[in-house]
C-alpha cells in the first residue's frame, strides 16, 4: 500500500510530466485595487520537484512590485493539441540566488538580457507551489470521440478524462477528487443523508416554578378619633347653681 509521501512524490511526478513541454504559462498575480491582472511567461527548463517553478523576469516589471505586496500568484497551463491543462496555486518571491540564476540561464534570454547573467536587470522569480489541479484527457479527435461516447454510455464522466486537485506542500500531501465530480458530490450525499437520519437531540423538558407573589402591605390608615362635645341645658345649669352657691 502506498504511503502518503510517496502517493504526494507520484502526484509531483504527475504535474512535472503534464507541464514540462508546455513553454507558456498564464501568470496571475494581484494588481492594483485587487484586480487579478495575467501575462504570459515562459517558464525555466528545470524539472518541477513538487514545490517549486521559476522565471525569469526584468526587475522594473510590474510583477516584481506585484508579488511584493502580494505574494499569491496563479499558473496556468495549456496544451490545446494533448488536451492537458494544470493549474498551479503558490506564492511568488524574488530570488537573488547567483548559483539559480546561473543554473536557469540559457543564451536564448539573451533578447531580452544583453548583458547575460550579470545583466542588472535580470531578476528570478521563484513560486512556491501550494496547490495544482489538472485535466488530462485524450489527446486525439478519435480518443475523444470514444471517450465521449462511453461517457455517454456508462454515464461515468471521468472516462472523459482525469481530473484531481494536489496538495503540494505540508506534512500530508494528497490528491482528490474536485468537488464537482460525481463520485465526490455522491459523497457528499451519502454524509448529508446520514446527517438527516440522526434524529436531532432535543432539551429536556423542565417544569417552570411558578413565580412567589410577593405579598401586598397594607396601609393602614390612621383613624382620626372624632371630638365631640356635649353641651347640655342640664350641664349648664349644674355650672350655674356651682357660682350660684359660691
Amino acid at each position: 500500500m502506498a504511503t502518503r509521501s510517496s502517493k504526494g512524490a507520484k502526484d509531483a511526478q504527475t504535474i512535472a510530466k503534464l507541464i514540462e513541454d508546455i513553454d507558456i504559462t498564464m501568470f496571475t498575480t494581484v494588481g492594483p485595487g485587487g484586480y487579478l491582472v495575467s501575462r504570459p511567461l515562459s517558464t525555466q527548463k528545470a524539472q518541477f520537484d513538487g514545490e517549486r517553478v521559476w522565471f525569469f523576469v526584468a526587475s522594473d516589471s510590474p510583477k516584481v512590485a506585484e508579488i511584493a505586496r502580494n505574494s499569491k500568484v496563479n499558473l496556468a497551463y495549456a496544451s490545446k493539441g494533448r488536451n492537458t491543462y494544470v493549474s498551479i496555486t503558490g506564492d511568488a518571491y524574488v530570488n537573488e540566488d547567483p548559483a539559480k540564476i546561473e543554473a536557469f540561464w540559457n543564451d536564448a534570454l539573451k533578447a531580452f538580457f544583453p548583458r547575460g547573467v550579470n545583466d542588472p536587470k535580470l531578476t528570478l522569480i521563484e513560486v512556491q507551489a501550494h496547490t495544482a489541479e489538472y485535466w488530462d484527457g485524450p489527446g486525439s479527435l478519435i480518443g475523444k470521440a470514444i471517450a465521449f461516447a462511453v461517457a455517454r454510455v456508462t454515464k461515468r464522466e471521468e472516462v472523459m478524462g482525469e481530473n484531481r486537485i494536489v496538495k503540494l506542500r505540508g506534512p500530508n500531501k494528497t490528491s482528490k477528487l474536485p468537488p464537482s465530480h460525481a463520485d465526490a458530490r455522491g459523497g457528499a450525499k451519502k454524509v448529508a443523508k446520514k446527517s438527516a437520519k440522526t434524529p436531532a437531540k432535543t432539551p429536556a423538558k423542565t417544569a417552570g416554578k411558578p413565580a412567589a407573589k410577593k405579598p401586598v402591605a397594607k396601609q393602614a390608615t390612621a383613624a382620626k378619633p372624632a371630638a365631640t362635645r356635649r353641651t347640655t341645658a342640664t350641664g349648664k345649669r349644674a355650672v350655674r347653681k356651682t357660682v350660684a352657691r359660691s
